[in-house]
């Protein structure tokens, strides 16, 4: 069965198909041949299925009793006609504090893979990422990362030249890898510290993307405010649609074909 209508049948619910839409360990396919311009330029469609790492904290990966944004950004992108793999070492999502292990979301009819690290930092997080992306080899890899930092009272500054340094780390595990960086969501305890960092990122990106490895931002701020997170920090349902359509419509932009 060709992937693209595996894609389509993970959409409906199949989760005995997951493993061959990528749902598996996070080397399937390994790269499917094609370059990640070619493969994100036809959405999947050319030279293997398109290979999306989400990489963060707890926002990626979300909590028990929610689907975290995965779940909207696959099925967007199926609903696109893509043929996507979402990929990482981990699965699932959060049993709700740090390194607490995996449970399964409320729905589990997408790609469960990720990068996703509740409570982690971005320089914790940062000596892990070159390994991670050498492994699953993504095409496009999506950032949202700060929100951690942020709340310990790390300054704007210090969190953008760290962030800078997750960029480098991803370039090194695939040089042509395509970078999404999020202008990250605000948080109820500080809003005006999410704001300061959002500021920078549009200057993290400016200074390094190329045309080898592009890097876009997304502003995943715009238009969501903290009523959007169930916390005030984590996204409920309607934050999940705002995160994952946002995601989606950016890779989109990248399709030429």
């Amino acid at each position: 069965m060709p992937q693209r209508f595996l894609a389509h049948a993970c959409l409906v619910g199949l989760s005995a198909l997951l493993s061959a839409c990528g749902g598996g360990d996070s080397g399937d396919d390994a790269g499917g041949g094609g370059s990640s311009a070619e493969k994100v330029a036809s959405c999947g469609l050319s030279g293997g299925p398109l290979r999306i790492m989400p990489l963060g904290d707890s926002i990626t990966e979300g909590e028990a009793g929610h689907n975290s944004y995965r779940r909207v950004l696959w099925q967007r992108l199926n609903g696109a006609g893509c043929s996507v793999n979402l990929v990482g070492s981990k699965s699932g999502v959060s049993r709700g504090s740090r390194d607490s292990g995996s449970v399964n979301p409320p729905n589990s009819d997408f790609d469960l893979d990720h990068e996703g690290y509740w409570d982690y930092s971005v320089n914790e997080l940062a000596p892990r990422v070159g390994g991670l992306v050498a492994q699953a080899q993504p095409d496009v890899v999506l950032v949202h990362l700060g929100t951690n930092d942020v709340l310990a009272g790390q300054s704007a500054s210090g969190i953008a030249a760290e962030l800078g340094g997750v960029i480098d780390a991803i370039r090194a595990g695939k040089p042509d890898a395509h970078i999404l960086l999020a202008k990250i969501i605000p948080a109820a305890p500080a809003p005006s510290g999410t704001a300061a960092l959002n500021r920078l990122i549009d200057g993290v990106a400016s200074g390094r993307s190329s045309a080898t490895s592009p890097i876009a931002v997304v502003n995943q701020a715009s238009g969501y405010s903290t009523g959007d997170n169930y916390d005030g920090v984590h996204p409920n349902v309607s934050g999940e649609s705002k995160l994952g359509n946002r995601w989606a419509d950016a890779v989109l932009a990248w399709r030429t074909q």
